[in-house]
């Protein structure tokens, strides 16, 4: 998208009215969220982290650092089939889950720098998943994703970006866009169709695993409840690589259990590694929540 010749408008998104009006950006009927950034933290170093995170929506730490992980309760010590674990991951069915809501303290670093902060994130299926970032109540960034791009306005440099969803995939080796994200948001594992899995046992979990020889992926399942603990995937050629993991199940209504405990790690050789940790709390589904968006006149646009 171009900046027009004529005079920018505010951009509007509100969930319940579908009304938009437009600055630059050709927006259909969109939803919102905030995300929330350390304003000591380098501008430009800042909006990346931010994007990160927004595109990855997972949540987990406190400001003096990540929160270690729970170990499993029962180590895995008998070799599971892979048609066995494959079943007891595409079993949990949220498919009846439409909308997400939570709030959502966050610790990210990378590039020599850290941030801890605050978010709001709301989520509608097959829409759009938006992130407000707060740092003591005052607002850092806020960003939304749709299925095809991605928006962020950065309140620090009053700047606003817009990028294909698409670049971002490439760029932090997601294998799909909005559907994957989706799946992240729901700790519903996500697999590649041309892959086949194997079985094995590492790090006293479950692990399946797989290569078509130009993309690999890696599930750790607990003994037990089989939760899904983590799943990563590797872009063979330049070794770029992310990896989601999931802890802190507890039972939710209208899901059935769900992961407040959230970690990403990324690595590219744009960006080098990235890690975040996040842990959601005051989460909603099937609550219908008003969004906004909105772009500031005076904002100027930057790639």
């Amino acid at each position: 998208m171009v900046r027009p010749e004529s005079p920018p408008h505010q951009t509007l998104v509100s969930q319940r009215g579908q009304k938009i009006t437009k600055k630059s950006l050709d927006l259909e009927a969109l939803k919102s969220s905030n995300v929330h950034f350390l304003p000591a933290l380098n501008r430009s170093r800042a909006g990346r982290l931010l994007l990160l995170a927004s595109l990855l929506f997972c949540l987990a730490a406190k400001e003096s650092g990540c929160r270690k992980k729970d170990t499993p309760v029962t180590p895995a010590t008998e070799k599971r089939p892979a048609i066995f674990l494959l079943d007891k991951l595409r079993k949990r069915d949220v498919s009846g889950v439409k909308t997400l809501s939570a709030r959502a303290a966050i610790f990210a670093e990378g590039e020599g720098q850290s941030v801890a902060a605050n978010a709001n994130i709301i989520w509608i299926r097959d829409s759009v998943l938006w992130i407000n970032v707060k740092k003591l109540g005052i607002e850092a960034a806020r960003a939304l994703v749709t299925r095809d791009s991605v928006y962020l306005i950065n309140r620090l440099d009053q700047t606003y970006s817009v990028k294909g969803l698409a670049s971002l995939q490439r760029q932090y080796n997601l294998p799909e866009g909005f559907p994957l994200l989706q799946d992240m948001v729901l700790a519903s594992a996500w697999f590649f169709p041309d892959i086949s899995l194997e079985s094995d046992i590492k790090d006293e979990l479950h692990r399946l695993s797989g290569s078509n020889g130009q993309s690999g992926a890696d599930y750790r399942l607990e003994e037990g409840s089989y939760f899904l603990r983590s799943e990563s995937f590797v872009q063979q050629r330049d070794a770029r690589v992310v990896t989601l993991g999931f802890d802190g199940y507890q039972r939710l209504p209208g899901v059935g259990v769900f992961p407040y405990l959230r970690s990403i790690e990324a690595y590219s050789p744009e960006t080098g590694a990235l890690r975040l940790q996040l842990e959601l709390s005051d989460v909603e589904v099937n609550i219908p929540k008003n969004y906004r968006f909105e772009i500031p006149d005076h904002y100027e646009r930057i790639e």
